[in-house]
């Protein structure tokens, strides 16, 4: 990357691919059953809200 603009360009990305992968997490929801499954896919959401937050952050810091 040779400019802040590039590399909050790869930010914003990261942060859309990071709310996409919530938004898919989220949708298996409705089709599992399994309790043990179900606990597991929300350990993964919340890992993916810390990303998106983390990824908002930097962006925040990067576009001051």
């Amino acid at each position: 990357m040779n400019s802040k603009e590039e590399l909050i360009k790869s930010c914003e990305r990261i942060l859309w691919i990071e709310k996409e992968i919530n938004r898919k997490y989220a949708s298996y929801q409705n089709h599992l059953s399994d309790e043990n499954l179900l606990k597991s896919l929300k350990e993964i959401e919340d890992d993916e809200a810390r990303h998106i937050n983390m990824a908002e952050r930097i962006l925040s810091i990067l576009r001051k």
